[in-house]
């Protein structure tokens, strides 16, 4: 059968289960409907539509849409069997490292647009002594040279604790709110996250490189690369997530509008709920143990372990049930 006609012959199926999904989720319980067992069976019935198209080799699109549905559905159903903390482990563990793979497209081009630019100024600045001051007021350059001056001997003697409890507060007021702009200003077309992003890139660049250059990278890596694992990477997300939504509001495709857009903002605001608790992770780190005097040779170990950490997380969290799901 080709593809229009399975569409054409199936699509009343689809949309009656899109209808009753979206019911159910308002309501947040599937049980307390009396039309469960219709429920089910749609659910079945669109899970082997989507074995066909995949058999058949269908288009992406279809598969996609098919694909959604049938998770939203599983998610659901599972949901409200359980409760609000295996809810909440689930979701780390298994929904939110799944909607990261799924959107690799976007966390690549995200990835691209803050990556870049950081190269590319760490270039400049490597080959002039000037060229940070067209990025920043000398004010500004003099301020991160004296936090990270080796010769300070505030880096060999552990913070208080209230200025560490002070710093986490401003640090989770800073990371959320890149956040916040970053994936919010995917409504315009996502230009704004485009330019979020590299404007980011080239300030953390042009801080990273110049520190380096002039021999404070003994104090400055050390700092970060503990936080840095979780910080940078929610940066990228909440890139993916501002291009995603934007996708959503102005491109919806072959779905049509409304469901494109219904999936989008679905989609992206799973997104946002991850790397929010990202960014408000990092800054626990950064307040109490960034600071921290201890050999460097230690949080590197930290840093580097951290980093793996995150990276396996993405790559492999919640394949197991995805593998059991989609078949």
């Amino acid at each position: 059968m080709k593809e229009n006609r399975f569409i054409h012959n199936r699509e009343e199926i689809w949309q009656t289960f899109e209808n009753a999904l979206n019911e159910y989720e308002r309501k947040r319980n599937v049980q307390a409907s009396t039309n469960v067992e219709e429920f089910v069976d749609l659910y079945r019935a669109v899970s082997h539509d989507l074995t066909v198209a995949r058999t058949r080799h269908y288009g992406a699109n279809l598969i996609t849409r098919l694909n959604s549905l049938v998770l939203r559905g599983h998610n659901l159903v599972y949901v409200s069997r359980t409760g609000w903390l295996e809810n909440i482990f689930r979701f780390y563990t298994n929904t939110f490292p799944r909607e990261v793979r799924k959107h690799k497209k976007w966390v690549l081009t995200s990835l691209i647009l803050f990556t870049f630019p950081w190269l590319a100024v760490s270039y400049c600045i490597s080959k002039s002594d000037t060229f940070i001051y067209t990025v920043m007021d000398r004010s500004t350059v003099a301020g991160f040279e004296q936090m990270y001056d080796p010769s300070d001997a505030r880096h060999d003697t552990n913070p208080p604790a209230s200025r560490q409890l002070e710093a986490l507060g401003g640090y989770i007021q800073n990371n959320t709110s890149i956040g916040l702009v970053t994936f919010v200003s995917g409504i315009g077309f996502g230009l704004l996250t485009i330019f979020v992003l590299l404007f980011n890139s080239v300030y953390l660049g042009s801080v990273f490189a110049h520190l380096t250059v002039i021999g404070y990278g003994s104090t400055l890596y050390p700092f970060v690369i503990g936080h840095g694992a979780l910080e940078l990477t929610a940066i990228v997300i909440a890139g993916a997530a501002g291009l995603r939504l934007a996708v959503a509001l102005y491109f919806p495709g072959n779905l049509g509008r409304q469901t494109a857009l219904r999936q989008g903002i679905r989609e992206a605001m799973t997104l946002a709920a991850g790397f929010f608790t990202m960014f408000i992770l990092a800054a626990f780190i950064e307040a109490f143990w960034s600071p921290v005097s201890l050999p460097n040779i230690v949080k590197y170990l930290v840093g580097g372990t951290l980093w793996v950490l995150v990276l396996s997380y993405f790559f492999f969290a919640g394949r197991n049930e995805i593998s059991r799901l989609s078949g």
